[in-house]
């Protein structure tokens, strides 16, 4: 009796496992490797998993959670929509995108090393000349970040919601080598260094805009 509850509780764990959904942009480049969410039960967020799994995609088999990031969006959006990757050519660093309000959102980067996921730290903003900016700026009430590589396999970070402090409506953005800058989005690139620490190389206007 007890080896069939046993064999029972298998299969159901087991099901549990496959329900997992593989984000956008989740699968490593050797394909060994997958982000996953797990998809909430109802329309609301408020009692779904936010849990973001790494994954063994080929054994199907959970590594375990990136306890950095979440996929209930600040209980908006969906689980499975809520997550974005992107990962290095060589799999050894994770970017991942997520959700944390109505028109918020936030990264993490991580080092990937034998089968796990290691948060890696960006420097401040303002540890690099043009940071100085920020005396002068602050944030709307729905500020946001978002990371991806750059053309040349640099790290970019997109931060929007910026706007003046009281007082400084009429600055004069180009002392800080930020000519033109009207507010918005300002772009940060880093180089990633040999001993895994983040450096902040410049602060630039976002070219998409």
């Amino acid at each position: 009796m007890k080896s069939i509850i046993f064999s029972i509780a298998l299969v159901a764990s087991s099901g549990l496992a496959a329900d997992w959904v593989v984000v956008e942009g989740g699968v490593s480049p050797d394909k060994k490797l997958a982000v996953a969410v797990l998809p909430q039960q109802g329309a609301a967020l408020d009692d779904a998993d936010g849990s973001v799994l790494l994954i063994d995609a080929q054994k199907q088999k959970r590594i375990g959670p990136l306890e950095e990031v979440t996929s209930n969006g600040g209980t908006w959006g969906k689980t499975t929509e809520n997550v974005r990757c992107a990962w290095s050519p060589d799999g050894k660093i994770l970017l991942v995108n997520f959700r944390i309000g109505r028109l918020m959102n936030d990264c993490q980067i991580y080092r990937i090393s034998n089968r796990r996921a290691i948060p890696l730290s960006l420097p401040a903003d303002t540890a690099h000349p043009k940071g100085k900016i920020f005396e002068v700026l602050t944030t709307t009430n729905n500020p946001g970040s978002e990371v991806a590589f750059s053309k040349n396999g640099e790290l970019i970070k997109r931060s929007y919601g910026f706007k003046p402090k009281e007082g400084h409506f009429n600055e004069d953005y180009s002392r800080y080598g930020l000519k033109g800058f009207d507010g918005g989005t300002l772009c940060f690139f880093y180089k990633l260094k040999k001993d895994w620490s983040i450096e902040l190389t410049d602060i630039a206007l976002d070219a998409e805009n």
